[in-house]
């Protein structure tokens, strides 16, 4: 009996030494976001060797040290509270992490805290427990298992702890640059634990699902899913009705000196189901701006719309009827944003809540543009706003600034059916407008500007 309770003991002994939950593998699970980076943090990146037997994932995180903080830290706060860590303080559990380092003997650290007591100059408050582990290896993938070292705070108890903090080579001033991915970490209270996700229809809501293909430019992603500017997991700016999430996506602008500038998702599936829910759905926040929408197949336009935001930082719900397209086999493999097209600025802004649905979240905000033009734009004194309706049809347009507030009603009637033009006081203040087109219950937006 004892050599069989021996044999037993060293085959289950593996499975309670490993590491707990996969706090984050850049693609499809992340239960942490990063508070505070010292360094440089790319949290999408092309894996560097992707037929490394120990990490054969398509996407990664690259960071680059900051050779000025000589502890280096990356702050990632948990989606909820910490569960008792007292596991991995005696040894039983550990915390694991792929690595690939530009040389061998490169300490790896894990300090397990609460960070609304751990500041920056008040050390070891709040710093409940430290873990190590070392390279072995020069620009491979090695996976790290951290292994309990030290605890600075003895007064800190073993539940409640909110955040994870990773170090590259504390204590030096280098710029090395590191990849990780497949980061290990203690089981938590999370937030997306027990929600049914469906990878078809639930896209992209920085919370709980990532099924879009997406990355930022300064990675080395294939051009299919380029975007120009700079994409972020972020706090959700404004908790309303509207959006109630913790985390959304934080897109900034990067535009060329023509004003151009790209944001390229695809569904990981494929193509977009649009079979049974025809309807893309997304959420928006920012200043007032146009967004075209082009939906592609194969890298050709199939459809785009003309939306827009119209309240200055305020959550918006934005649909597009892709009903039309559910005949004949058509497939929609990407989707194309355009932000602010055709201006140079760097503005940001807010996304989420990514997904397909059998109905339109909201009928308000449907897409139709009934030809909607403006001409010439920036504004002279000859200047017109032409539309087109099929069906006598309730119009109202607006004219709002770039804070939001309506500086002036063009049309606020009930119209027949026809093709129009209204002219636009062009005497208004120089700087950037947007044309809020309301027709029936569709809305569509222009960014119109004035330059005397």
């Amino acid at each position: 009996m004892k050599n069989i309770f021996t044999f037993l003991f060293f085959i289950t002994t593996p499975f309670f030494m490993s590491s707990q939950v996969l706090w984050d593998d850049f693609e499809q699970n992340r239960v942490g976001y990063y508070e505070f980076v010292h360094g440089g943090m790319t949290t999408r990146y092309a894996n560097p060797d992707v037929n490394n037997s120990v990490n054969t994932s398509p996407i990664c995180a690259q960071y680059v040290r900051n050779p000025g903080e000589l502890w280096d830290v990356l702050v990632i706060v948990g989606n909820g509270p910490i569960d008792d860590v007292s596991s991995y303080v005696d040894g039983t559990k550990t915390m694991s992490v792929d690595v690939y380092s530009p040389a061998p003997g490169i300490p790896v650290q894990i300090t397990l805290e609460d960070s609304s007591l751990a500041g920056p100059t008040n050390y070891p408050v709040g710093r409940h427990s430290i873990y190590l582990g070392v390279t072995t290896t020069t620009n491979q993938w090695e996976t790290i298992n951290l292994t309990f070292d030290s605890q600075p705070d003895a007064a800190m108890s073993d539940v409640g702890l909110t955040s994870v903090i990773l170090l590259f080579n504390g204590g030096t001033n280098t710029g090395d640059i590191y990849y990780f991915d497949n980061l290990y970490g203690p089981e938590l209270s999370n937030q997306c634990d027990g929600l049914t996700v469906n990878p078809t229809q639930d896209l992209a809501n920085w919370d709980c699902h990532w099924n879009l293909g997406m990355c930022p430019s300064a990675s080395a992603c294939a051009s299919y899913d380029y975007m120009s500017g700079w994409l972020n997991q972020a706090y959700n700016p404004e908790t309303n009705t509207i959006n109630s999430s913790k985390y959304c996506g934080e897109y900034t602008r990067n535009p060329d000196a023509n004003g151009e500038d790209v944001f390229i998702a695809y569904p990981l599936n494929g193509s977009f189901d649009i079979g049974s829910t025809p309807y893309f759905n997304m959420k928006v926040y920012g200043p007032p701006t146009s967004i075209y929408v082009s939906f592609q197949n194969n890298g050709t336009e199939v459809v785009g719309f003309n939306q827009g935001i119209w309240q200055n930082n305020t959550w918006q719900q934005i649909n597009f009827d892709l009903t039309p397209f559910q005949s004949g086999g058509m497939s929609l493999d990407r989707v194309v944003l355009f932000f602010d097209q055709g201006m140079v600025n760097w503005d940001t802004y807010y996304i989420d809540d990514i997904g397909l649905s059998a109905a339109p979240v909201s009928t308000s905000e449907l897409d139709v543009n009934y030809g909607l033009s403006v001409y010439p734009n920036p504004l002279t004194n000859n200047s017109v706003i032409s539309f087109s309706i099929d069906q006598p049809s309730f119009v109202k347009m607006e004219l709002l600034d770039i804070q939001g507030k309506i500086v002036s009603t063009l049309v606020n009637n009930n119209l027949d059916s026809n093709n129009y033009s209204v002219k636009i006081d062009s005497k208004l203040p120089n700087g950037i407008y947007m044309l809020k087109a309301s027709i029936n219950e569709s809305v569509t937006t222009k960014k119109i500007s004035v330059n005397n």
